[in-house]
């Protein structure tokens, strides 16, 4: 895990002018059993696997409605945080369910685009 997080950060610097990965390096990508089993919990619940087209690689998204979950959101996200771009932020955002005309805030998070996700 760590020569994973090590090998990302030295291939992703900041957003403007983002080094792509080659598809080499996204291939020597993988995921280690103990976090396939992870992986496969989430998916079970708040996670699902997405890909923008049907030739591109998926990718990992997870997000949580509720506030007193942003503890386990977090300890998910640092699990998968070596997945994810250098400078990427979990997102927040608040939305208005116009059925209930209740707000609602969630917190998510993407990984990259990655074979192992496939």
């Amino acid at each position: 895990m760590l020569f994973l997080q090590s090998f990302l950060e030295a291939s992703l610097p900041g957003r403007p002018g983002v080094k792509r990965l080659s598809k080499v390096e996204r291939a020597d990508i993988s995921i280690p059993e103990e976090i396939k089993e992870i992986l496969v919990g989430i998916m079970l619940g708040d996670g699902h696997i997405v890909k923008r087209t049907p030739t591109s690689n998926a990718r990992l998204m997870f997000a949580q409605t509720a506030v007193a979950h942003k503890e386990y959101f977090y300890h998910v996200y640092n699990i998968f945080k070596a997945y994810c771009a250098e400078e990427f932020t979990p997102k927040s955002k608040i939305c208005l369910d116009k059925r209930t005309n209740k707000k609602y805030s969630s917190i998510s998070f993407t990984t990259m685009q990655l074979p192992c996700f496939n």
